[in-house]
This record gives C-alpha cells, structure tokens and sequence, in this order.
C-alpha cells in the first residue's frame, strides 16, 4: 500500500474536502493548497501532509504542473491525482456498484495501469460505469480520478488555456503512448461547476472561459481532433474524436 502516491488540489474547501474525508490521512497522500489557504486546511486537518503551492490564483493548470515537476524531481514513477469533491468509489459487478475501500480500489488500479503499460489511467465515471460493456477503455479521456505514470510522460507539461486534462491525454496518445479507463471501478462526483469551491467561482461562473478553452483545443489540435459543441444545459464543450489523433486525416467536419 505504500507504493501509492495521492495528490489532490484543493481550493476553499478546507472545511468539508470529500476527497480527503473518503480516503482518510495516509501515509503518501497530500493536500495540495495555496499560500493563503495553508493554514485553514492545516486547522481542519492537522493529520494530513500538505504542499503549500508556490503562488495563489494560478489555476489548475498551474497546480497540475507543479505536481507532475514535484513528484518528477522526487523520482515518483507513479501517482495519483484526484479531485478534491469525490464522494465514493465503486467497484463493478457485472451491471451493479457497490461501495468500495477507495485504497483498496486505487491499488488494484494502479497494479493494473503499471502491468499494462498505461501511461495515462482513470475510474469511470458512475453513470457510464453500469452499462459498460468492456472492462478498459482504452485512448480516451481520463478525468477526476487520475494515474500518471512519470516513466511514460517525463517532461509532459499541461499545456496552459487548455481543457488541460484532455489535453493531456491527447498528447500522450499522439506521442505513442496509451492512455486506460477501468470500468470496473468508478466514482462518482458533482457534475463541473455545481458546487461551491473549486473551480466554480475562478473558471465555470467566469464568462466564456469554457467557450475559450474550447478555441484553444481547437487551435491546438485541428479541428478534425477537437469540435467545439453546446450541451443542452447551453454550457460549451468539445466533442473529441480520439480514434483521429494518430491517423492521416487532415479534416473531418
């Protein structure tokens, strides 16, 4: 168990941080927090090792960077990096959920990553998760609850302005390597954006800060990779043709 690395960036949710609440004080887990927030998160909670950033309101990407460069110089080969709203995990059985130890979860997934050679892992989310009709989904996404194997991706950067998660993924997968989503365990999470703290106030309530990042992708990648789309709820998203990162077409829409 002590092979595990957790990282989870947290902001203004020093009082009630689920993920940290779920998963317990453990040995390698690490609250990572802004300067001036430090010392309400050291209050609430006393037991747990915390990683004060360098810098306040930098943003996620900012904090994602400095755990991929923290762990990098510490020679971390693997680690995991969570949201700090997950409230359970879940493990599969054939159509149904049912609760499960999340360390117990997050070791059989990083043994399976590791043995797999995924550089990039993720649990399902719990409303795709019972229908799943394969075990891993392999080249896609990876969000919220997420392994990153540093022997893999050394010197990967999050790229600034970007759906920096996807982004991630995109660039793994288009430098060769594999990216894994076990269906067999999940987790379930507030939907982006609906609960306070977070990102809800600096990104998802800040005016076309989605639709831009969007732009970004779009730019970036092409757009026979990444297409901007508006869900039904009227929020800004991109619909992300992953089969299309490695082959030769140059357009598709």
């Amino acid at each position: 168990m002590d092979n595990l690395f957790i990282f989870i960036p947290t902001k203004t949710r020093y009082d009630n941080c689920k993920t940290a609440n779920l998963i317990g004080n453990y040995k390698n887990l690490f609250l990572v927090v802004e300067p001036q927030e430090y010392k309400e998160y050291r209050i609430n909670y006393p037991n747990f090792n915390i990683l004060q950033l360098p810098e306040d309101d930098k943003g996620i990407i900012y904090c994602r960077n400095f755990i991929k460069q923290y762990t990098e110089q510490r020679g971390v080969e693997y680690y995991w990096q969570i949201d700090d709203d997950v409230s359970y995990i879940y493990k599969r059985k054939l159509t149904k959920l049912i609760r499960h130890n999340p360390l117990e979860a997050l070791i059989y997934c990083n043994n399976y990553f590791i043995n797999n050679s995924i550089s990039v892992g993720a649990l399902e989310y719990r409303q795709y998760a019972w229908s799943a009709n394969k075990d891993v989904i392999l080249n896609s996404f990876c969000d919220s609850v997420v392994f990153v194997n540093n022997i893999l991706t050394k010197g990967m950067k999050y790229t600034e302005g970007t759906k920096e998660d996807r982004d991630f993924c995109i660039q793994a997968i288009s430098n060769g390597l594999k990216t894994g989503r076990l269906t067999t365990y999940a987790f379930s999470a507030p939907s982006n954006g609906s609960n306070k703290g977070g990102l809800k106030e600096i990104f998802y309530d800040v005016k076309d800060a989605e639709l831009n990042t969007c732009k970004k992708m779009i730019e970036i990648w092409g757009d026979d990779i990444c297409r901007h789309i508006v869900k039904p709820d009227g929020r800004n998203d991109l619909k992300i043709n992953w089969k299309n990162i490695n082959n030769n077409q140059t357009k598709l829409f």
